[in-house]
């Protein structure tokens, strides 16, 4: 009997840092850097924001301790979408 190909995918949880750019009129670059952390501080920075990139360098994965114990990285079956395991299963079988 000949072989078949099977495909699967992992899903996994990550971190990774965004960088905003940010613009604001001031006087002086004193008083936009003031302004800016006045705002930074009260989370008040919508009305600056102009665009953002992802810092892909910057992606770490996580563990399931990272994340309240729940799963970080998932198993799936392509052709069905079954979820087959993750690494949680992998914790409770050592």
């Amino acid at each position: 009997m000949p072989t078949q190909t099977f495909d699967f995918f992992i899903d996994r949880k990550i971190t990774t840092w965004v960088r905003e750019f940010h613009q604001l009129e001031a006087e002086s670059l004193d008083d936009a850097k003031a302004e800016m952390a006045a705002r930074f501080h009260d989370n008040l920075c919508v009305d600056t924001f102009d665009e953002q990139e992802t810092l892909f360098d910057t992606e770490e994965y996580l563990e399931p301790g990272d994340n309240g114990g729940n799963p970080t990285a998932e198993l799936y079956s392509e052709d069905d979408g079954q979820l087959i395991t993750t690494n949680i299963d992998l914790l409770d079988s050592k």
